[in-house]
């Protein structure tokens, strides 16, 4: 069989539209590693950059007929047309090669019909357009700002469209608010920099260079159409698809790396490989110690029969994490979300691409949805299998609005500023720019896309500034099954692990870290053991840790770390005068938020989020003027 042809790890794009000058300043912001290429494209009104994480980076632009060239960033595994879904055959041609031909046989719109993660470029020198086009769920999270009478600046790292001399960064004061009180996530096309957005997910976005008009249309939206059937049907269905992803996704002759955690969802991934791609698969798993988070991880992997390799993290990993990957962020998360930044560079040279489980959680689990729960006081609070309402706006604001932080200036309200920016319209329910059918879409649809409208983004995001990486979780395939499906079967049952007892009863046997059972026991005994299992590991001392921060999970203990370590402390004092001169800060208001912490209260995800923010690159330079 012949090699598979593979392009090159692109770890960002960018381009300057209108003139020419200052795309060098923002190409410096997508060169992360320092092992960079960067090509470069200039005519009289457009420049293009291509930052790649390997070599072949000649492969872009690609000539489509006389008059058209094409960059593409990120992932392409088939393509939707007349003639039914085709998966894309990587023996015969490179992703460039392959958009290319189907550009050629149906125009731009060919981009409706790809199934992937990817951005794209289209220079049209005939109809003196550039078009950038973007995957059904803006995986490939890219942002653009046009200053008045300047160009528009366009980049998948946000923070480099700073560094262009036409831009001049500053906060919105309302949304960086609302970004620290809603879980550190952006929603819908807006984000916290005044006048950047989020090219709209499923979209071709095309500007005319002779007058710089823009126009957007979306190819796709979301449409959550429930189709009544048994969970037993609904389940059939999902392993089989699944299964048939990842036979065309793990190509022969290629090695390939799997996040394995202690769970479900990564362990599918295992369960629905066959023998030949097992054999192709390592395992990576990071923890502090070899915890019960681990074992488990390490026992699938034996079951499964592939390589296992366990990484300890240091107890040094977060406070070298916060200096490091803010500067990756496109405020989507916080800084120790950004999980194998700290490792992968190890590991990238034994495979060629790393596979995450990313995405599972909201596509086919009930976590963005609320449930009813029972309050148990110094037992915690249990979460019913059943769902509260999710027919008003004001049940969406309720769920994704946290308390505000200490540290929010009292003049600000997240909640309302969220609330501000969800409004009922004729043709549905704008929520930051894009529109969802009712209520109950902003629920099903609206952590579905754009992915940056959740936290779970900054890992993938941070895996392709060294690898290609991808989720088998957020095929298009898969997510029009997502859309079809009653949400009850997510809230009842835990879709991926019976899942994974359907395509593997032995990897089924193997414990779930969360709940200490076999993964193929009935719901409500994980429903029980879960919550059973989390009362032990906080209030008793049956398998202690051999450091008070260490955990039996996946992640350190991180109320504790910031008790034990200094970092969070330094950091704020650092930055205390960048905590002064933004005024949606109070800085009276910051050091109560960690003394109060420190004296017991539970502010780990208020200060790591406030610190990320404090440590963003952009930051400083708006405090500085840009």
């Amino acid at each position: 069989m012949p090699a598979p042809v593979e392009p090159a790890c692109m770890a960002g794009l960018c381009g300057v539209v209108g003139v020419a000058d200052g795309i060098e300043d923002v190409a410096a912001g997508l060169e992360w590693t320092g092992e960079e290429s960067t090509t470069l494209f200039r005519d009289e009104r457009l420049a293009i950059a291509g930052s790649f994480a390997v070599s072949e980076a000649a492969d872009q632009p690609v000539q489509v007929g006389e008059d058209t060239l094409l960059w593409i960033w990120g992932s392409v595994f088939g393509f939707d047309g007349d003639d039914g879904y085709q998966s894309r055959d990587v023996t015969a041609e490179s992703v460039f090669e392959y958009c290319a031909d189907l550009y050629e046989r149906h125009g731009p719109s060919f981009v409706s019909g790809l199934n992937g993660d990817f951005v794209g470029v289209i220079y049209d020198r005939r109809a003196e357009t550039v078009s950038i086009v973007t995957d059904r769920l803006a995986l490939r999270d890219t942002y653009y700002v046009q200053p008045e009478d300047g160009p528009l600046v366009f980049s998948t790292a946000i923070q480099s469209l700073s560094r262009h001399p036409a831009v001049t960064p500053r906060f919105d004061d309302r949304l960086v608010a609302a970004y620290l009180g809603c879980d550190f996530r952006t929603f819908g096309c807006t984000t916290p920099l005044e006048g950047t957005f989020l090219f709209p997910p499923g979209s071709i976005t095309s500007v005319d260079l002779p007058s710089g008009s823009m126009t957007a249309r979306q190819y796709w939206t979301p449409t959550y159409r429930p189709r009544e059937r048994s969970f037993s049907s609904f389940l059939d269905e999902f392993a089989e698809l699944f299964e048939t992803v990842i036979a065309e996704r793990l190509q022969p002759g290629r090695e390939y790396g799997l996040l394995l955690s202690g769970g479900a969802d990564s362990r599918l991934v295992l369960a629905a490989a066959d023998r030949q791609a097992r054999a192709n698969l390592t395992a990576y798993h990071c923890t502090g110690w070899m915890n019960r988070e681990a074992r488990a991880a390490e026992q699938a992997a034996l079951t499964a029969g592939v390589d296992f390799e366990w990484i300890q993290r240091g107890p040094d990993y977060h406070e070298r994490a916060l200096e490091r990957n803010p500067g990756l962020s496109n405020f989507v998360g916080t800084f120790e979300q950004a999980h194998a930044e700290g490792f992968v560079g190890e590991i990238r040279d034994d495979v060629d691409a790393m596979v995450t489980a990313s995405f599972a959680d909201s596509n086919f689990k009930a976590h963005s949805f609320p449930q009813r729960s029972l309050d148990l006081g110094p037992l915690g609070t249990v979460h019913l299998p059943r769902l509260e309402p999710m027919d008003r706006i004001e049940h969406f604001v309720e769920y994704w609005a946290d308390d505000p932080p200490r540290y929010l200036d009292a003049s600000v309200d997240p909640k309302a500023i969220l609330r501000s920016n969800i409004r009922e319209t004729d043709a549905g329910i704008d929520h930051h720019g894009l529109t969802y059918g009712s209520p109950e879409e902003l629920f099903v649809c609206g952590t579905l896309t754009p992915r940056t409208n959740g936290s779970v983004l900054f890992l993938l995001q941070s895996l392709r500034q060294h690898l290609p990486a991808w989720s088998p979780f957020v095929d298009n395939r898969l997510v029009d099954l997502y859309l079809s499906t009653p949400t009850r079967h997510f809230v009842r049952h835990n879709v991926v692990a019976r899942a994974v007892e359907r395509l593997d009863p032995d990897l089924a046997a193997v414990t779930y870290a969360n709940t200490g059972l076999p993964l193929s026991s009935p719901f409500w005994a994980h429903w029980i053991g879960e919550h059973c299992l989390g009362f032990a590991d906080e209030h008793l001392s049956i398998t202690d840790p051999p450091d008070p921060h260490l955990s039996n999970g996946p992640w350190p203990h991180n109320p504790r770390l910031i008790r034990e370590q200094s970092f969070v402390r330094e950091a704020i004092e650092a930055n205390e005068d960048l905590i002064r001169e933004l005024p949606f800060l109070d800085v009276e208001g910051v050091w109560e938020c960690y003394r109060a912490h420190m004296d017991g209260e539970r502010n780990d995800a208020e200060l790591y989020g406030l610190v990320t923010l404090l440590a963003m690159p952009v930051t400083r330079r708006i405090v500085d003027g840009g």
